[in-house]
């Protein structure tokens, strides 16, 4: 019995690094979108908490400058909430981006493996069958033997 060989054994382990590599990227890519969504968490509870405060400031008798700063400060948490949202908003299209690419890798792996499994059933069946053909040759064999009379 000779023992299956798959020609494309070197593609198949390129496809199936490929697919670690694309899988590896993907975690990367969400624990990095996983980390601007905090960011963006982080700004939103930072300004809730400056506008709550700015509000405290403006109910009680305070300077304009004081109430300017404020202002200014609620300003500036907007504008690093946006500058955050952008942050996330790429980070999440960098991960669809390596999802699609993680895809199509397993896809192109699983597609090589499932050739591979197909040629090893064949081969087997290919095996079975000339294992059958020689115990149906030697079953004739005895067979005529033993109707000529012969004994081994």
């Amino acid at each position: 019995m000779s023992k299956f060989r798959f020609r494309a054994q070197a593609a198949l382990d390129l496809r199936r690094r490929e697919l670690q590599s694309a899988q590896a990227n993907l975690a990367r890519a969400e624990q990095i979108r996983a980390m601007a969504a905090q960011a963006v968490e982080k700004a939103s509870e930072a300004l809730a908490g400056a506008q709550m405060a700015g509000a405290e400031q403006v109910r009680t008798p305070r300077t304009a400058t004081e109430l300017q700063w404020y202002r200014f400060w609620i300003v500036r948490l907007e504008h690093e909430r946006r500058s955050a949202q952008s942050i996330l908003a790429a980070r999440e299209g960098d991960a669809a981006r390596m999802l699609a690419a993680c895809q199509v890798a397993k896809q192109r792996y699983e597609s090589l493996e499932r050739a591979r499994e197909k040629m090893q059933r064949a081969h087997e069946r290919a095996e079975e069958d000339a294992e059958r053909k020689l115990i149906d040759e030697l079953a004739t064999t005895r067979f005529n033997i033993d109707k000529r009379g012969f004994r081994l």
